[in-house]
């Protein structure tokens, strides 16, 4: 986005009508230029109206993220260790962050984190598409080093899911949880995900990067772009929500959960997962290539494995990228 541009978004965040006159001072520019410059911003997703006599307006407003404005919510130490971007728009905040060149010593003593705006080519698990419209929601990506084995990393997903749910208990959202391995859901629809990708050679360190999208406010969305119910933040509190503030408590909380899991591994968030967890006794079905099974959900093992009943005493585990799991009516073989 030009600073042309961004400088017009800014005369227009706060949601009210503005006119051509009035902006066209502003910026220095003709009526005519301003005219143009609204039409750019429909492509960022931004549905401008235009009514004669009274000009321009963003309904609802728009609040871009801003890294002075995020970096208050961290620790001193943590924005001593942080090297963060916040970007306009980005094919994905993922591949941004595993393409880095970075040479491992400076990987091992800094974090390196991208949010964006905008991802065009957002991602989810199993090469799902992660619809990412211009500053609706969040979509926040982490580089980190782990000196351990690959092997290790298995339940990585499930402790930042665990981060997540603890940021939005903040903002006041009440029945969350967690869907194994990455979805947050609230009153079964789907609020966040994570899509954890991992560089690294087998018996050597690795490096993780955790993508996190999370629903903020999802206006003027295809709805047939999702293939899955979903909600977002302010449909759930009924509030503006502060991005600046969420996304800076989200790398808080992250961070933190991402140096507790690299020195304790996933045992020492197994009770919080319990408290989370969807499925737990309840008649699931899990789906892989070749098979299918139906069980009870029997929560998961120190590798982040979920574990399926699929009669009593027979118990079954499964790892995340080799399943799919969906809530089914009970049926043991």
């Amino acid at each position: 986005m030009s600073p042309t541009l961004k400088r017009l978004l800014a005369f227009l965040s706060d949601g009210q009508f503005h006119s051509g006159e009035q902006l066209g001072k502003a910026l220095g520019l003709t009526r005519s230029a301003i005219w143009k410059l609204t039409k750019q911003l429909t492509e960022w997703d931004l549905k401008i109206e235009s009514i004669t006599n009274k000009g321009y307006c963003l309904p609802g407003g728009v609040s871009l993220l801003e890294k002075a404005k995020i970096l208050p919510y961290l620790t001193l130490k943590q924005q001593d260790a942080l090297e963060l971007e916040v970007l306009d728009s980005i094919p994905s905040t993922n591949d941004y962050l595993l393409n880095l060149t970075i040479s491992p010593h400076m990987l091992s003593k800094k974090v390196f984190a991208c949010l964006a705006e905008k991802q065009t080519q957002g991602k989810g698990r199993r090469g799902r598409n992660w619809v990412s419209p211009f500053a609706k929601n969040i979509y926040l990506s982490l580089l980190w080093y782990f000196p351990q084995d690959p092997s290790e990393l298995s339940g990585l997903s499930l402790a930042v899911a665990i981060s997540i749910v603890e940021t939005l208990k903040v903002f006041g959202v009440s029945q969350l949880g967690i869907k194994w391995p990455n979805d947050i859901l609230c009153n079964n629809q789907k609020l966040a995900g994570i899509l954890v990708e991992i560089k690294g050679e087998a018996h050597d360190a690795c490096k993780a990067v955790i993508g996190i999208g999370l629903n903020v406010r999802m206006t003027n969305v295809d709805e047939d772009t999702i293939n899955q119910p979903w909600t977002d933040l302010q449909t759930l509190t009924g509030k503006i929500i502060n991005r600046n503030e969420l996304a800076g408590l989200l790398l808080n909380k992250t961070i933190n959960t991402l140096q507790r899991f690299q020195e304790q591994g996933l045992k020492a968030f197994l009770k919080q997962w319990q408290d989370f967890d969807l499925t737990f006794k309840k008649p699931v079905s899990i789906l892989s290539a070749t098979d299918s099974y139906q069980g009870l959900g029997y929560g998961i093992n120190e590798h982040g494995h979920f574990l399926l009943e699929l009669k009593p005493n027979l118990i079954k585990s499964f790892p995340s990228g080799e399943v799919t799991l969906r809530f089914a009516l009970p049926k043991y073989n």
